[in-house]
């Protein structure tokens, strides 16, 4: 029996075109080159071939978009938060950088980009991290020169302090989820997510037939599953995985409207521990996404051993908890026949994977 951990999207249509509903939220005309903001050299970030991981699951092909290796940052939260520091400054001319405090709720890699960010133009930076979040990503946000804030809760409740003391103090929030009135930052957010997409593309004319990827609040989702969706001549299949205890989007599918995830969002993969969806990114993933699917605590460290330890000479992939998932929720779908034939998956299906960030202070494999 799949069903408990494993949802089909009744709303998907894949004849459906990607509209202006969907253009509203990912724009595939107006993907930003980050990098350039940062004079940053390193280029693409790798797409990685995993033949021999790909023969063991039974599928043709398996390919992961390798984001720890994103501008020796380590995670593909490098694109969202400092463009859209970039795109703030831009767009405010009025304002001196060094006049302004940036500031935004983050588990750790969205802060420490928003960070890099205000660095880089000269603008003061302010972190609301929650608890659970670790020493090592609190160091790396202040190496930033930001300033950081500890909450005694979690990341709904750090994004809810934020948002007060932000209000209270002038503050400009930088965040990468959306609420009523608030949907133009993260939306740019999001548009820095989309140099990835335009590079997977760029990198494998053939393209995926299937596509597994971790969300959070659903920026890295809607982006991939958003300009995929415009820019490929025939969809990918998509799969959202998300941790058990933080599973929003797995019970708004359900629901068939944004509602909140049925756990605490406890969980060890910080960077998807999230309790609500952002509802900007629902006209995207809420019609788009084929799958949803959750994962278990207990799957997550064989999966980041699978891309540490590679068999049979794929190349070897440093992850953390959330850069994992994607690889989590495959393994747990070719661990089941059921479930992997309801998905469509055989010898010929090409399967893309995100490791959305590197081992950041998370402990070894």
């Amino acid at each position: 029996m799949t069903q408990h951990w494993l949802s089909r999207n009744t709303r998907v249509d894949h004849n459906r075109p990607f509209g202006a509903a969907q253009r509203a939220v990912i724009d595939p005309d107006r993907v930003p080159d980050v990098g350039a903001l940062l004079g940053d050299t390193h280029g693409p970030t790798p797409l990685q071939a995993l033949p021999a991981l790909a023969a063991r699951f039974g599928v043709g092909e398996i390919r992961v978009k390798d984001e720890s290796q994103r501008f020796g940052f380590g995670a593909f939260k490098a694109l969202g938060g400092v463009f859209a520091v970039h795109q703030f400054i831009a767009t405010h001319k009025d304002r001196a950088p060094g006049d302004i405090v940036f500031t935004t709720a983050s588990s750790g890699n969205h802060g420490r980009s928003v960070a890099l960010g205000a660095q880089s133009v000269g603008a003061r930076c302010t972190i609301f991290l929650p608890k659970f979040t670790s020493a090592e990503k609190e160091a790396a946000i202040r190496a930033k020169g930001a300033d950081v804030i500890r909450i005694d809760g979690d990341y709904d409740t750090a994004v809810a302090e934020c948002r007060r003391q932000a209000a209270a103090k002038g503050w400009t929030v930088i965040s990468d989820t959306s609420w009523d009135g608030y949907e133009d930052v993260p939306r740019d957010v999001m548009r820095g997510y989309t140099m990835l997409a335009k590079e997977i593309v760029t990198q494998w004319p053939a393209g995926p037939t299937h596509f597994f990827v971790q969300a959070g609040v659903g920026g890295l989702a809607a982006a991939v599953i958003g300009y995929l969706w415009a820019v490929m001549p025939t969809r990918p299949v998509s799969v959202i995985v998300e941790p058990q205890s933080a599973d929003c989007w797995f019970q708004s599918n359900k629901a068939g409207r944004p509602t909140l995830a049925s756990g605490a969002a406890d969980t060890a993969m910080g960077g998807l521990a999230c309790r609500e969806i952002s509802p900007l990114t629902w006209p995207v993933l809420g019609v788009g996404t084929d799958w949803f699917m959750t994962i278990t605590e207990d799957q997550v460290m064989p999966a980041r051993r699978l891309y540490a330890h590679p068999v049979n000479g794929d190349p070897a992939i440093t992850s953390g908890p959330s850069g994992c998932a994607g690889l989590a929720g495959l393994t747990r779908i070719c661990s089941d026949k059921a479930a992997f034939a309801m998905l469509g998956l055989d010898r010929n299906s090409r399967v893309l994977l995100i490791n959305s960030e590197g081992n950041l202070g998370e402990g070894t494999v």
